[in-house]
């Protein structure tokens, strides 16, 4: 049957073995992360990044690096956006003298 298909005798076997268990232990734990992720994220409506999503998995019992968690966010498109925007606060807008301009004017 392989010459048949024209594949190896080992890849016929590997694939086999996928069909009949298709997750793996590792997979199966990756993908429990990944919604355990999602959860943590979409439950702070998006405001949390991956330290607090970190701590919200230690919190939860699970082994994991902060670095794997920011890389898993990353692949799932999850980027943490804080719920207040920068308010700009330096009126650069007078008419007062300004320290430098000050400085070097008096000393010509």
């Amino acid at each position: 049957m392989c010459k048949v298909l024209e594949v190896s005798t080992s890849g016929y076997y590997k694939w086999l073995r996928v069909q009949n268990n298709p997750l793996s232990k590792k997979e199966y734990y990756r993908l429990e992360i990944q919604q355990k992720i999602s959860r943590s994220f979409h439950e702070s409506y998006g405001t949390y990044g991956s330290p607090r999503v970190h701590d919200d998995l230690m919190e939860w019992g699970y082994s994991i690096s902060q670095k794997t968690v920011a890389r898993m966010m990353k692949e799932m498109g999850l980027r943490a956006t804080p719920i207040e925007k920068y308010v700009v606060t330096t009126d650069s807008n007078h008419d007062l003298t300004i320290y430098l301009t000050y400085l070097t004017d008096n000393l010509m």
